[in-house]
């Protein structure tokens, strides 16, 4: 063994032992708040295996000097702070792979490397290429903590002398990096399953509604849904309603396209008919609505999120199947095949997996509702709904004619033998109803194992009577197949929707909707019903020269919307309850102001506040920040090198601006123009709010996180919410948004209210009052709306009438009660005057 090869271990070795531990730490303090681990470790809120030697280094928290590489990264992977490396934990990065996380699994590979590696095996060739790859990763490490300290510390541990005897035999003791140690033993499964999880919430809804939105525009499927409105759900009918005003069907969902697809015959039917399982034969546009249906309903009717690589693998081959199809059916004007493949194989880190692992779930919100050993029943939000409209007919006496019993669908979710265990039920069918009463084995078909039961109503008047005769159905089928020795048996029930085809009503060649504010008490009965209708027949049809019309007229009445109507007993709580509600009472023009220096000049205005008498905006397109005053006399701007999206103000002088695809926050003095410090973030970094010496920031649009003025993270708050984009924090609570609702929770992430209506798309930012109310601007409608502090009663502020077109920034400045609101595209900003009611 040669002297020189001992030398290279040696300062390799050095590297390991000196230098990539800090540059660990280092890494550690950007992305976690030591002061904050400690609290969670002493809580006991870190569920890491450590050993004996970490647990030591944990009681000396906050201070972190003596963490070890493998500790660094357990308790970065533990707390989810970066995207994992696009390659997986525990796997080598490809070079075009650089983000952070990519180079802390470099750095462990490295080590892991030297401490393996004899010393005959490093070459010269070798060892100069460990060197450059180090000093790469050290420089990427070095922009995301935006500093050079990682690199400097190279160049002084390469300069310094060494003991190779020393060095030698602690690299003999070392023991590798354990990169699998925080890997769950499930985590492919439920990977998987967040994959596919992603095609039915994203792609599949899209293809419905290039499909719908092929075959009829939305206004006129509006007119055809009116007669039929009371056959949809309170959601649906909120949806149809907002399609003559959106012209969009982009808040439809899976269920309701097809409902729409098939009552209305807008597609040919499928090959085999509408409900029944297409062969893989059956290629036409409708077998695959029908299949992306079926394929809805059965992974969002799951209990269970495993899913093994063969189901993956087929689900997957069956997906891009349909996408090829659609793709063609579309004159390769869309690319489904490809984004299907893409989902299949892009990176996906553990937010990614868990929001469309929630999503998906949330589609039925499957639970378990009642066991008798060994079956576990289970049903979701849609079956439960159905029983409880069931039983309120039921009890209000209500009969079912032409409908004397209740479809169901009971699937097996863990069923081997599928094949044998449905030819062994459907022969013995009338054995299996024997001495049952009222309920009835119809088939069993195949996806796990479905049983389709028809069920008297009466008896699911009851939970007790629901359950007994369910068990008793399973308990005679499981003594007739091989399952019945399991130890558990897991049962989805459903209740299988009714298509009943609407009589095609005649076109209506005019049509006129009056609308019209009646007090409620003038409904009370029919008599007075018909009187007010009376007179408004009389005044509508009267001819300006008095004479009626002898017209033959048909009018309908369309459903009155009771959602915020408060029922008999709230009506009357409400009634001794002093109204706590504030909503403005009106907004005043005030000033309108033109931020273009030209006609010519491109600007997208994504966000604005005022301070003082300084108006504050970000220009996206030019990487600038445009300042004037209300006077509009002075109009300055900083120029800056970063996409500029969401701002807040800290203090007289000062602003946060959050730069989401740069994953940096600018502190700005906006009266020296000069930037005071830049705070990196480990991901895209959206809304922005400043509280009580702290900032808020939406990370990835899946968490907000807490950070201090210098940039140490103090806590990280998850929220349940699919991408939030904008926060605001007011009167210690966080009220933050997607682009179709807006949220509230308390600091500490608890769940407080929602509010949400299909009218207001394309929600852009927030502001909020003193009064606790929340205005928002809806981009796509040209409307500011505001909503009540508990998120109960809202108002449409301002609309086009009042200067919108495409607003974003919104600013409420509560000293002198003015509402600043900023169009996207055309350079101009309104000022309005806001009067309040008195409390």
């Amino acid at each position: 063994m040669s002297a020189a090869s001992k030398v290279r271990r040696a300062r390799l070795g050095d590297i390991v032992k000196r230098l990539f531990p800090k540059v660990m730490q280092k890494i550690f303090k950007e992305c976690v708040s030591p002061r904050g681990l400690q609290g969670k470790y002493q809580q006991k809120h870190i569920t890491i295996d450590f050993t004996e030697n970490e647990i030591s280094l944990m009681e000396k928290l906050p201070n972190i000097d003596d963490f070890t590489i493998e500790l660094c990264y357990k308790i970065l992977r533990h707390e989810n702070v970066f995207r994992e490396p696009s390659c997986k934990w525990g796997n080598v990065p490809h070079d075009s792979e650089v983000e952070i996380g990519d180079d802390v699994q470099r750095i462990l590979n490295a080590t892991n490397d030297v401490i393996i590696r004899k010393s005959e095996e490093i070459s010269e060739l070798w060892y100069q290429e460990f060197q450059k790859r180090t000093q790469e990763i050290l420089k990427r490490v070095d922009k995301f903590l935006g500093q050079n300290t990682s690199i400097q510390l190279y160049q002084t541990i390469q300069s310094s002398n060494i003991n190779l005897t020393d060095i030698l035999q602690d690299l003999a003791l070392m023991q590798q990096v354990n990169v699998i140690q925080a890997v769950d033993i499930d985590s492919e499964k439920i990977e998987r399953y967040s994959r596919v999880s992603r095609v039915i919430i994203d792609t599949f809804p899209n293809i419905l509604r290039d499909i719908i939105r092929s075959n009829i525009s939305a206004n006129k499927l509006y007119q055809m849904c009116l007669p039929h409105l009371n056959s949809f759900s309170i959601d649906q009918k909120t949806i149809l309603n907002n399609l003559q005003s959106s012209h969009s069907y982009d808040s439809m969902d899976i269920t309701l396209i097809y409902k729409l697809l098939r009552q209305f015959l807008l597609v040919h039917p499928p090959t085999k008919g509408w409900g029944s399982n297409p062969d893989k034969v059956d290629i036409n546009l409708a077998d695959d609505v029908e299949r992306i249906r079926r394929y809805r309903n059965q992974l969002a009717h799951r209990c269970s999120i495993d899913i093994d690589k063969n189901e993956f693998d087929d689900y997957f081959n069956n997906f891009c199947d349909i996408g090829n199809r659609m793709d063609l059916n579309f004159f390769h004007k869309t690319n489904y095949e490809q984004e299907i493949k893409g989902h299949k194989t892009c990176s996906m880190d553990m937010q990614m997996q868990t929001k469309y692992k929630n999503a998906l779930k949330q589609l039925e919100n499957i639970k378990l509702q009642f066991e008798k050993k060994p079956i576990k029943f289970f049903w979701g939000e849609t079956f439960d709904r159905s029983l409880r409209n069931l039983r309120s007919i039921l009890k209000e006496g209500k009969s079912e004619e032409g409908r004397p019993k209740v479809r169901l669908q009971i699937i097996f979710q863990s069923e081997e033998e599928v094949e044998t265990t449905i030819a062994i039920l459907n022969s013995l069918k009338d054995e299996i109803n024997e001495d049952l009463n009222g309920i009835e084995f119809i088939v069993a078909t195949k996806g796990s194992i479905i049983l389709h039961i028809d069920i008297l109503p009466q008896l699911l008047e009851a939970d007790e009577l629901l359950q007994s005769n369910l068990t008793l159905l399973l308990r005679k089928i499981l003594e007739r197949i091989t399952a019945s020795n399991t130890e558990s048996i897991d049962m989805v029930v459903l209740l299988v929707e009714e298509f009943t085809q609407w009589n095609a009503s005649k076109p209506i060649e005019h049509s006129v909707y009056l609308n019209f504010e009646i007090e409620a008490e003038l409904l009370e009965t029919d008599d007075m019903i018909e009187e007010q209708l009376r007179k408004l027949s009389y005044a509508i049809f009267k001819n300006p020269n008095g004479s009626g019309t002898n017209t033959n007229t048909t009018a309908t009445l369309l459903p009155i919307v009771l959602e915020n109507i408060p029922n008999t007993t709230a009506a009357v709580i409400q009634a001794q309850t002093p109204v706590k509600y504030n909503l403005p009472v009106s907004v005043n023009f005030r000033q309108q102001l033109n931020i273009k220096r030209s006609i010519n000049e491109n600007q997208n205005i994504s966000s604005c506040i005022k301070i003082g008498n300084a108006l504050v905006f970000t220009d996206n397109d030019n990487y600038r920040l445009i300042i004037c005053n209300s006077g509009e006399t002075d109009l300055h701007h900083i120029p800056l090198s970063y996409t500029l999206r969401y701002i807040t103000k800290v203090d007289s002088n000062t602003i946060a601006v959050s730069c989401t695809y740069d994953k940096i926050i600018l502190i700005i003095n906006i009266f020296t123009r000069s930037v005071t410090k830049k705070i990196k973030t480990s991901d895209y970094c959206y809304g922005i709010s400043y509280n009580d010496n702290n900032l808020y920031v939406v990370i990835s649009g899946v968490m907000i996180r807490v950070i201090d003025m210098t940039g140490k993270v103090i806590s990280n708050i998850y929220l349940p919410s699919n991408h939030i984009t904008d926060i605001t924090v007011d009167r210690n609570r966080l009220v933050y948004k997607d682009s179709t609702s807006i949220s509230c929770c308390s600091l500490d992430g608890k769940f407080v209210w929602k509010f949400k209506n299909g009218k207001f798309k394309d929600l852009r930012r927030m502001t909020t009052d003193d009064d606790g109310n929340v205005y928002v601007t809806s981009y796509n409608t040209n409307i500011v709306v505001v909503v009540s502090d508990d998120g109960k009663l809202y108002r449409e502020l301002l609309n086009k009438s009042d200067g919108l077109n495409r607003p974003c920034g919104i600013y409420f400045d509560k000293k002198e009660m003015i509402l600043l609101v900023s169009n996207f595209h055309d350079g101009e900003a309104i000022l309005f005057d806001v009067k309040s009611k008195p409390t």
